[in-house]
């Protein structure tokens, strides 16, 4: 079918085009709102510009087709194939795109908020500067688990979103904007998230070891379970963060703040927290087994019954610091 075919068709009133072989069809800037276009093959087909809001793409063939700078909010993407597609700056605002297969698919500054991403398989995608702002990629009972592995979110706006159980290893989300985003037992292991912003995230029970997280905001979140062993959290700002049980193992915390954190029972060991602030915070039962705290700011932290053996506290300050038998620092 030609473009005008399918064009005239359209403008008659005839929406249905569930099935059609539209391989390499040239519909840039078309008008087309609502169409249904469920199975049809539209591989290396151009909607650069296309305007088709609400549209029907259910297990449709999108794969390496160019919808750059188009309209598809509130479509239906629900099992179509948009691998290797150029999505860069379309707008895909409330688009369902449940198990949306989007490998390698460039989504460099969407909009893609509010869209449902529940096991989309995002792995190797560029979204940087994407806008995420409230997407769904939360986990139910395992059927629906985003998969974000290796994907570029560098300087993405995900305020909001939530990744509950999603797949984020080694993704990189660099200067992200991450603010209440939920991660809870998501896999983030190998991540970048240098100079994130993670204000009042949920970060309980995610899996985060060999982490980036240097010069990341993390005030107020929430950490606890987390498994953030051997991760680079150096300068990072984490006032009010709770990681009660938390494992930061070998985790280098160099010159952080932790001012009026909360790291009851997380475990420590061999952790470098020199020159870091942890100025009225709570270490209750903490494993702080050859830690290093060297020039670390300890005024008025508690320490009660913290295993300290081995630890390093060399130009530490105490002042005010309960120690671990109950006994005021002076």
């Amino acid at each position: 079918m030609t473009p005008q075919e399918l064009l005239k068709r359209y403008a008659a009133g005839k929406t249905n085009f569930k099935g059609f072989s539209l391989n390499g069809i040239n519909l840039a800037s078309a008008d087309l709102i609502g169409a249904n276009l469920q199975l049809a093959d539209l591989e290396s087909a151009n909607l650069t510009f296309a305007f088709l809001t609400r549209a029907n793409f259910q297990q449709a063939n999108l794969s390496r087709a160019q919808l750059a700078g188009g309209n598809f909010n509130q479509a239906n993407f629900s099992k179509a194939n948009l691998s290797d597609a150029n999505l860069h700056g379309a707008s895909l605002q409330g688009a369902d795109l449940r198990s949306a297969q989007l490998l390698l698919a460039d989504l460099m500054d969407a909009n893609l908020i509010e869209a449902d991403l529940r096991n989309a398989d995002l792995s190797g995608a560029n979204l940087t500067g994407a806008c995420l702002r409230g997407a769904n990629f939360r986990q139910e009972d395992r059927k629906y688990v985003a998969n974000l592995r290796g994907a570029n979110l560098r300087q993405a706006d995900l305020e909001g979103a939530n990744l509950r159980g999603a797949d984020l290893a080694y993704v990189d989300l660099s200067e992200a904007n991450l603010a209440n985003v939920t991660f809870q037992a998501a896999d983030l292991h190998g991540a970048n998230l240098t100079k994130a912003y993670l204000k009042g995230a949920n970060l309980s029970d995610a899996q985060m070891a060999d982490v980036k997280l240097e010069e990341a905001d993390l005030t107020d979140a929430l950490a606890n379970r987390v498994d953030l062993s051997k991760a680079q959290l150096n300068r990072s700002i984490m006032q009010g963060i709770r990681l009660v049980d938390a494992n930061l193992q070998q985790a280098t915390v160099q010159a952080a703040v932790l001012t009026n954190s909360n790291l009851n029972w997380a475990d420590l060991s061999r952790a470098d927290l020199s020159r870091a602030q942890l100025r009225a915070a709570t270490l209750v039962e903490t494993y702080l087994g050859r830690t290093n705290l060297e020039q670390a700011d300890l005024t008025d932290a508690i320490l009660t019954r913290a295993e300290i053996s081995g630890a390093t506290f060399v130009d530490a300050i105490l002042t005010g610091t309960t120690m671990p038998d109950g006994s005021i620092h002076d």
